[in-house]
């Protein structure tokens, strides 16, 4: 029995955790551990304090969270692992709330071991949902050179262009919530970030009046925008050097790797919510490969040195 099991329905110590048992999971063909509390009689297992309590197909888990990091669509992976499409609705939701927990512990511990974050580039990405004139803002802010995302949000905001006065007659007014959202990412960029961090932004207005008001001790450099390239995605520059690369590139990766978010696509967002529970698995796939990325160079330093030693 393990050292810390406890009763899930009263709380009641090992010392009244008793054996009851043991079931065959047909999902996975583990052989699974029973217990039954004398307390209070509640039957319990081991699989009760799993995230994947009572889901029936558990295999399917890391390939449906590897492909809504990999420009799949719902449909198509539901098609792939062979379950229904409300089946992998369902899993993006709760993947997404595991991979929060594990992106919040990745940030910690990246900052535990590197120091405190010296640079970050800060922008908004457009998008929609349904339609074209509902259009949707993703503030996103990340580290200068590294790429890794602190923190995002997804806000609504009215249309622009030529399509402004067609979605006002077609939707009516739309509020813009982009400005309320910047000001609660602010507030959590506070507990993150030290007070003399660096910011890097173009010409937005409001980023100013944000870093002035939360960091006011901070360095806050303004870059002009360029023109988009046609590679990646239109968020690349033309330009031989881009001061704003970081997030450039990271907006240019999300776009390829969400199905919803790139350009030409039919996978548009029905719901805002949903759009940041798959950017939230996606942030959790990359920083994944990011960390093997940095475990391969290091191998490969550590061959090097060792062949110089030799």
């Amino acid at each position: 029995m393990e050292a810390n099991t406890q009763c899930p329905s009263c709380a009641a110590p090992n010392k009244s955790i008793v054996r009851d048992g043991t079931f065959h999971r047909a999902d996975d063909a583990k052989v699974v551990q029973r217990f039954r509390c004398k307390a209070c009689g509640k039957r319990f297992s081991t699989a009760t304090f799993k995230p994947t309590y009572r889901q029936k197909k558990r295999r399917i888990n890391s390939t449906i969270r590897f492909c809504f990091a990999s420009n799949m669509c719902p449909r198509d992976i539901a098609e792939m692992v062979g379950v229904d499409i409300k089946t992998i609705a369902s899993r993006l939701i709760w993947q997404a709330s595991l991979s929060r927990e594990k992106n919040r512990h990745y940030l910690r511990a990246y900052v535990q071991h590197n120091g405190p974050i010296q640079c970050v580039q800060f922008d908004d990405l457009i998008t929609f949902e349904h339609t074209k004139c509902k259009p949707l803002s993703v503030p996103v802010a990340v580290i200068d050179g590294k790429r890794i995302p602190l923190i995002f949000g997804v806000a609504a905001i009215p249309a622009f262009g030529h399509l402004a006065n067609i979605a006002r007659k077609k939707y009516g007014k739309r509020p813009d919530e982009s400005i309320e959202l910047r000001e609660e990412l602010f507030q959590k960029l506070k507990a993150i970030l030290p007070p003399d961090v660096m910011f890097k932004t173009d010409g937005h207005a409001h980023y100013a009046r944000l870093i002035k008001r939360h960091f006011p001790d901070s360095e806050h450099q303004v870059f002009i925008s360029d023109r988009g390239a046609i590679v990646g995605q239109g968020e690349l520059k033309k330009t031989a050097f881009d001061n704003l690369f970081s997030i450039n590139h990271t907006f240019a990766t999300v776009r390829a790797k969400v199905n919803r978010l790139n350009r030409r696509t039919w996978c548009t967002t029905k719901k805002p919510k949903r759009l940041a529970d798959h950017i939230d698995i996606f942030i959790d796939v990359f920083c994944d490969r990011l960390k093997l990325l940095n475990l391969s160079r290091q191998t490969l330093q550590r061959r090097a040195a060792l062949s110089l030693v030799i």
